[in-house]
């Protein structure tokens, strides 16, 4: 062209710079339209929406704003959770990916004396103390197209396992309008009676606050178009008419709360008097879904039994009071979110579930300890049972029992056809049409005053103090199952930082060749400078003079040091050398591993290209 030629050599240095103004232009178009595609390639799935939460996001009704406050100069003043800070700002582009434009992302770095800062206070975000005094701010302020608003103050690496599940609440908390409806239907009596003296408990007080409940009474031929949870409490002689329509917000994939009891000691019969029986069961609908559970055995279990006294033989006996449990530590699953924050439930008598059909999974979230099994629980009623006796029938199985638990997979409903005097509308549902969403306790009375609450009286007023977290349970059940399968399917999923599992398994495996060397030869070098300091001291007063054999055993000492010395460096070094070996290469895999295979890969393929040869021109 023009009488010029194109090198080989020009050819490549044009091509480089064409690659390299190609590679920043790619880059600059994929982190501003492709924000929201990532491939998670993490164990965990730490960066991925969960099925539930992808499914809700993307049926979002009305548009919601996030206004995500991060200070940048958050990672400076705290680089420990730059990390954690990275996943938040991955799963809310996430949410903003899948709800195919309704939720809107806004990050704003609130810096001091600004009105982002203002902004940020104004919102309810919690301001973070920084070394300088300035404050620093790190959460999430989220608000919908009407009046409503939710936020998280602070997100705290604490709660990273739970973070799907704290943006999912907020997101379902602002897509719903109003407190969620829990219909109940309650055989226990909560609401108490104000004529007979009997109060209101506690746990249906707390309820109120946070949701709208409706007591169902009679026979319940289906629930009011608004609910969101049925909470059944001690179902005794149900109708089948109420039967079926549990059964079938069951299978509808309705939230359900069912407490059922093998002895509720709570339980009064007509004026007071004892009930003829205690005990509660959905025997037909447990059957169908194929779940096991005997209201005839209750839990007894040495390892979480509170300590009782009963007067035996006219002489008072301290005895753990088999069925009655403080359960805590390894009995509450606490990568469940119902459960990451409790201490401890107590339950008193309380039965346990299994599964008893292929394809029905029980997820445990309260079970007895190692030591626990069960007894009849006709043998544990009596208040003058010397407990002592039962001790040794307690057999622990593989599995600990579990007292309440998440009912998931298949179910069969337990009506093939509507039963008789229900106005069908539609045909019965065969099975779950959506995922399954119920909870099962064992126990009934873990929800009335006596199992986890006392009062005090504090300046002239009576004041409610609980001991046990079964309030919570009940509160955050509910609010997680409100929120849909979305929300009751999400437990911890683990947190970003994972540690160098097999550099920590070298280094101990270092630490237990060489470790023992090491201390013995440090033992011998101080014993050896101990002595020659003895010798040498001997030496510097001036009355005495060293003869040639203590001459001779100084310098060997020293020799001893010195090679002593010398073989602990050797030894420390080895110590070392697997872990530093280790490190290097992955160290190497990760800057030079991938641009390396890319390399080779682009050379083979160059290779294999034949050379085209230039068209002939034709005579």
């Amino acid at each position: 062209m023009n009488g010029k030629t194109f090198t080989t050599g020009r050819l490549v240095v044009i091509a480089a710079i064409l690659g390299a103004i190609i590679f920043g232009c790619v880059n600059i178009i994929a982190a501003n339209m492709l924000r929201g595609a990532r491939i998670d390639l993490t164990q965990q799935k730490l960066y991925s929406l969960s099925e539930g939460t992808k499914a809700m996001v993307g049926v979002i009704a009305e548009p919601i704003r996030f206004r995500f406050f991060m200070s940048s100069g958050l990672t400076r003043e705290a680089p420990q959770i730059a990390a954690f800070a990275s996943r938040v700002r991955a799963m809310l582009d996430s949410y903003v990916a899948g709800s195919r434009g309704k939720i809107i992302l806004e990050v704003i770095d609130p810096k001091p004396y600004s009105e982002e800062e203002d902004r940020a206070v104004a919102f309810g975000i919690s301001p973070i103390g920084s070394g300088n005094g300035d404050r620093l701010f790190f959460g999430l302020a989220a608000t919908n197209s009407t009046t409503g608003k939710a936020t998280i103050g602070s997100f705290s690496p604490e709660r990273e396992a739970f973070l799907e599940y704290d943006l999912t609440r907020l997101v379902a908390e602002l897509d719903r309008k109003g407190k969620a409806v829990v219909a109940l239907i309650d055989g226990l009596n909560l609401q108490g009676n104000p004529q007979l003296g009997q109060r209101e408990q506690q746990i249906l007080v707390q309820m109120k606050q946070f949701f709208d409940v409706k007591p169902m009474v009679g026979e319940v031929e289906e629930f009011p178009a608004d609910t969101r949870v049925v909470m059944v409490v001690h179902p005794q002689g149900l109708s089948d008419k109420t039967l079926y329509a549990i059964d079938q917000w069951v299978m509808a994939g309705g939230a359900s709360l069912i407490f059922v009891d093998p002895n509720a000691e709570n339980q009064s019969g007509p004026r007071g008097a004892p009930p003829p029986d205690t005990s509660s069961n959905l025997e037909k609908l447990f059957a169908a879904w194929g779940v096991t559970y005997d209201p005839k055995n209750a839990v007894a279990d040495p390892g979480f039994a509170l300590q009782t006294e009963r007067m035996i033989n006219g002489r008072p006996a301290q005895m753990s009071n088999l069925p009655w449990l403080a359960v805590h530590d390894e009995g509450l699953r606490k990568d469940d979110a119902i459960l990451a924050q409790l201490s401890a439930m107590v339950f008193t008598t309380a039965g346990s579930f299994e599964s008893a059909k292929p394809g029905v999974i029980l997820r445990p979230l309260v079970t007895a300890s190692k030591k626990g099994g069960v007894l009849p629980a006709e043998s544990m009623k009596e208040r003058t049972t010397d407990l002592r006796t039962l001790l040794v029938k307690v057999q622990p199985g593989p599995n600990p029992p579990v007292i309440a638990a998440r009912l998931t997979g298949t179910l069969e409903s337990a009506f093939p056809k509507a039963p008789e005097g229900v106005t069908a509308k539609a045909e019965p549902l065969a099975k779950n049409v959506k995922p399954v969403n119920v909870i099962l306790v064992g126990d009934a009375d873990m929800l009335m005053d006596r199992t986890w609450i006392q009062r005090r009286n504090v300046m002239g007023s009576e004041v409610a103090q609980a001991f046990a977290n079964n309030g919570d349970f009940v509160v955050n059940a509910i609010e997680q199952m409100s929120g849909g399968v979305a929300l009751a399917d999400l437990r911890g999923r683990g947190v970003s930082w994972r540690p160098f599992e097999l550099i920590q398994k070298k280094e101990a495996e270092a630490n237990q060749r060489y470790r023992a060397k090491e201390m013995a030869l440090q033992e011998k070098l101080k014993d050896a400078e101990q002595k020659l300091q003895e010798l040498g001291r001997g030496a510097q007063k001036g009355t005495e003079v060293l003869t040639p054999k203590q001459v001779e055993t100084i310098e060997k000492f020293r020799t001893e040091l010195l090679a002593t010395r010398e073989e602990l460096r050797a030894t420390q070094f080895a110590l070392r050398s697997d872990v530093d070996r280790l490190k290097n290469t992955i160290t190497a895999i990760n800057v030079a591993g991938v641009p390396l295979v890319v390399g080779i890969g682009a050379l083979f393929l160059a290779f294999r290209r034949r050379k085209r040869s230039l068209p002939k021109k034709e005579a």
